[in-house]
Order: structure tokens, then sequence, then C-alpha cells
């Protein structure tokens, strides 16, 4: 018998990093090493590079042993960041404890059943599920979801397409956003050396206008499959997610404490925006206390107690271990790159392709790169932590700011999830969806979205933000 030939797999993102490591030590070996003089500028609170001190220095290539022993040196180098993603992870790992987010989306979807307005019920739930990649950064475990609320949709004359909007793609654009999200604009801005949620207000903006964009688009969509169910991507296509609502259970029924505890939660998240927004609390540290506390705080009056609230605290710890060794490996990949003095060629090479062109095409550039790129690493916080440690000072060099630099990223990593096929298909999974009718009802869309967030790099390279 002829063996079956395995089917070709994507590499694990730490398989990619590993790669990405090895790759930037043979480059040691090629590239003419240099080096930019760099200050630090007590104003901005900063590294930055002098632009023109750029010179040749002494070669000085990576082995292999040095290369393995820049994983460490990586770990330590990022260790401020690694920890706070920890102690972000070990407060949100008690909340999920807690079981308040799930019971709550549950309990607020059985409810809204009864509203007269069916779009509404729709506009309701996708905030719904944006907020939570906007602010909490959770992604992966709203996907289940998806069949409960195609249920919904069936019910209002929807079909399973809208469902996926409200949950997948409204969730994505909440994510990519990111006016709180730890894992790609925190990630980011720790790395970049700007103050954590810095320029949330102009986060929160984009969100909503997004997140309305997609609503209208939405909306045309569902109008016109309420006349004729026939017109419908998934028509005949929705055995599949009766089946998985199923198994995601009936409506959650909370009683009066855990309603409680979940007002307290929600007020969490309230004073969490107002004190970032309004108050300047940028601090990391600050910032993981106030999360780590509240969450003790919402888990007490839920009625877990202490074994349970330890429990959550390492299973946050477990869920992001693996964000956590890729921030440390590409710590490791700097460490390569700065042994062989081939982090400023990199720059300078990047310096002279734009040269003579003016600073909103580099930004504009930088968005491009970002979007293929995140067809390899479809994970905000690998793109962010393999990237932006070059992004960041390329940035300064062409005279774009860090933050412009950060939305770009933003830009280019979140919203290609919902096209790019290593991203989507995950997702998708949990629809009847053809992958080749999605992108044909999508693609309009997101030709506009590019058009818009073109735009808004151009005003953000405009105005300085």
């Amino acid at each position: 018998m002829k063996k079956q030939r395995k089917a070709l797999q994507a590499p694990n993102v730490i398989v990619f990093i590993f790669l990405v490591m090895v790759i930037m030590m043979i480059l040691t070996w090629i590239v003419p090493a240099g080096a930019y003089d760099r200050y630090f500028n007590e104003e901005l609170n900063r590294t930055l590079i002098d632009p023109d001190s750029y010179h040749a220095v002494a070669q000085s290539p990576v082995g292999i042993m040095a290369m393995l022993q820049s994983i460490s040196s990586g770990f330590i180098r990022n260790i401020s960041t690694i920890a706070y993603v920890f102690c972000w992870g070990g407060a949100f790992g008690i909340l999920m404890k807690t079981k308040l987010i799930d019971d709550g989306i549950k309990s607020v979807i059985g409810g809204n059943r009864r509203m007269k307005a069916p779009f509404l019920i729709i506009v309701f739930i996708s905030f719904l599920f944006s907020a939570g990649g906007a602010f909490v950064g959770i992604q992966q475990s709203f996907w289940a979801f998806t069949p409960v609320i195609a249920v919904l949709c069936a019910s209002i004359g929807y079909d399973e397409l809208v469902a996926f909007v409200a949950v997948a793609v409204a969730n994505n654009i909440g994510y990519m956003c990111g006016p709180m999200n730890m894992w790609n604009t925190g990630v980011a801005q720790q790395i970049s050396e700007l103050p954590l949620f810095s320029g949330v207000r102009m986060r929160l903006a984009l969100w909503v206008l997004f997140m309305t964009m997609l609503l209208v688009y939405t909306w045309l969509y569902a109008r016109r499959i309420q006349k004729d169910p026939a017109r419908s991507v998934t028509y005949g296509l929705e055995k599949k997610s009766l089946q998985l609502s199923e198994e995601m259970g009936e409506r959650a029924e909370l009683t009066p404490r855990r309603k409680v505890a979940l007002a307290c939660l929600i007020a969490e998240f309230v004073v969490f925006i107002i004190l970032i927004a309004f108050f300047d609390m940028t601090s990391s540290g600050k910032i993981g206390a106030y999360l780590l506390g509240t969450g003790i705080i919402v888990a007490v009056v839920n009625g877990n107690d202490y074994n349970e609230i330890a429990d959550g605290f390492v299973e946050g710890f477990q869920m992001v271990l693996v964000p956590c060794i890729v921030l440390g490996m590409a710590g490791g990949i700097m460490e390569i790159l700065e042994s062989g003095n081939t982090l400023d060629p990199i720059l300078h090479g990047a310096v002279q392709l734009l040269s003579g062109t003016s600073n909103t095409f580099a930004l504009l550039m930088i968005y491009l790169f970002q979007f293929l790129f995140n067809f390899l690493v479809p994970s905000g916080t690998a793109q962010a932590a393999t990237t932006m440690p070059i992004i960041a000072p390329l940035a300064d060099l062409v005279n774009v700011s860090r933050q412009s630099a950060i939305l770009a990223f933003q830009f280019g990593d979140g919203y290609s999830n919902m096209i790019w096929p290593t991203a989507l298909l995950a997702p998708l999974a949990f629809t009847n969806i053809p992958l080749k009718k999605w992108l044909k009802w999508f693609l309009p869309f997101t030709a506009v979205f590019i058009v818009v967030s073109c735009l808004l790099l151009v005003y953000a390279s405009m105005t300085g933000f």
C-alpha cells in the first residue's frame, strides 16, 4: 500500500520565529556590518537614532551556539513586557474562572430574542463581541458563539453570514482597533517605548467608525435576504450551525449574586477606560495591579473561593504562555541582529529605499508590509514582537511617529485576518460558509476599508498622531 502524504501545514508560530532566528543568524555572515549612533531623549523618554551617523563597523557574525544563547537573552531583554503579559493573563484567567463573560453573553442573547427591531439585535450583539476584542483581547473563545447567533439570526429572517459578521468580524475589528487590547496595541507600544494604551481616544473613534461601516454594509445585505432568502450566501447550507448550537447549551440563568458580580465586572472596565482615557493611567505596573485587584474582587463577589481564584490565576498564565514564549524568542532575534551589527544595515537600507519619498508614503509602505506579513504570521502578538523592534526605529528615521507606525501595524495585522486563509479558516470552520462565497461577499467591503484606512493613515501622518 502506498503511504498517504501528509498535507502541508503552516508552521507553528514558535517554529516560524525559530526559522526567522536562523535566517537572521545567516544574515550576520552576509550583510556588511554597520551602526547608527543612539541617544536617549529625556523629553520623549525613549532611545532615538541619529539619522546622519551611519557608519561601517567590523563584521561580527553570530554562530549557532550564540544564536541558541540569544533565546535566553531575548527573555531577559523583554522581561518587563513578558511579566506584564503574564499579570494580564492571570487577571483574565480569574475572570474566565467566574464564567461571567460566557454566561453573561448567553443571557443577553437569550433576552434579545424578544426584541422587535431585528437588526438592532445584530447591532447590539456585534458591539458586544467587538468590545471583547477591543478592551480585553478575547478572540478565539468567542468564535464558538457563531452557531448560537446563527440560530438567533435564522429566527429573525437573517442567515449564517450575518451571524459570522456579528461575532467573528465585529470581534476582529474591535481586536484590530484595540483601544485597550494588550495583545496587539499593548505589546507594540511596550516594544516601541510608548506609554501603554496611549492614543486611546483616537482608537476609540476608529473603532466606532469601522463598526458603523461594517454594520451598514451588513444591514444592506440582511435587508436583501429578508425579502428574498434565496439570495443568501448560505442558502440551504445551515445544518452544521444548528448542530453546533445544540452543543453550546441553553441560555444561562444568572442568580442575583452573579448579576451583582457581572455589574461589578462591567463597572471595572468602564472605570478602566476612564482612567486611561482621561487620567493618563498608562503605567503597565499600575494597569496590571488594577486588573488583578478588580479581577479578585469580581471573583469574590461571584462566590468563587480562594482555591478557584488561584486556579484561575494559574490557568491565565497557561493561556498566555505561548505569547510570552514568542516575546522572548522575538527578543532573541533582536539580540542576534544587534550582536551581528546587522539591524542598523537593514534600517539603513530601508531608509535609502524610501529616500526622496514623503513620510506619508513611508507610513503607507509600513502598512503594506504589515498587511502582507500577516499572511505568514496571523498572530497580532507574534507580528508585533517580530516587526515592531525594526519598524519603531525605522519610523524615527523616515519622520513617521511611532504611534502612527503602530496604527499601520494594527490595520495591516487585524483586518487582513478576515481575508488571508491562514487566519480566516479557523473562525470560518464554525460555519458552513464556503471560502469563495465569503470572499466574494466581503472583498468589496475590504476595498472600502483599505481606502478609508489609507486616508486615516494620511491624516495621522499629517497631524503627527
